[in-house]
């Protein structure tokens, strides 16, 4: 089977879209989440019962995951397009190089994918754990299972090019035994009529 070779650049530009998308929510939702607020407290003592107090809040740690695996994803997209395209001429099929590269490519796939998949799995859970919903999360989670599931593809092509199932001219995507010519293993007779 022929994986046209505009299939892993077009996945990995939007998955850097994505990221950028996720990026923007999660910094907002971190921004809103941080600093300090006065909040009024119960205060029996006070002639009007309450008295305020200053608490300081800090970013929770899943929205900090998400930031760090946005950019960590955005990071990944351009090594991942930009690393076949500058080793075309010299990872052939079957070279050693290729086969770094493609090894390097599905075991950077398989940890995004992972990433991705812990966030919006823990996101989902203390959302359900508190019984709050916010637009933000949600869209949070939402590209957040988009991600991961852009990832898994890519994981899944690089697992299909490795067993030679899908054949791509693009390093990283090419098959790990060499290709030979279709005449290659025929031998031509020529016979004379009489």
């Amino acid at each position: 089977m022929h994986l046209p070779v505009i299939v892993p650049p077009a996945l990995l530009g939007i998955s850097f879209v994505f990221a950028v998308i996720e990026l923007g929510l999660a910094g907002h939702i971190a921004s809103t989440a941080t600093g300090s607020r006065r909040i009024p407290v119960y205060d029996g003592s006070s002639a009007w019962g309450y008295s305020y107090k200053t608490i300081k809040f800090s970013v929770p740690a899943i929205v900090a995951f998400v930031i760090f695996t946005a950019v960590w994803t955005m990071l990944v997209s351009v090594a991942a397009i930009l690393l076949p395209w500058f080793f075309r001429a010299r990872a052939a099929a079957g070279s050693l190089l290729n086969t770094i590269l493609t090894g390097a490519l599905g075991a950077a796939y398989f940890v995004t994918m992972v990433f991705w998949l812990a966030s919006f799995a823990d996101i989902a859970a203390k959302l359900d754990g508190l019984g709050a919903t916010s637009d933000y999360y949600n869209a949070v989670i939402a590209f957040a299972v988009l991600l991961w599931l852009l990832f898994a593809a890519l994981f899944v092509v690089v697992v299909l090019a490795l067993v030679g199932v899908l054949q791509c001219d693009v390093p990283g995507y090419r098959g790990m035994r060499k290709r030979g010519n279709a005449t290659e293993g025929t031998q031509m007779q020529t016979v004379e009529v009489a």
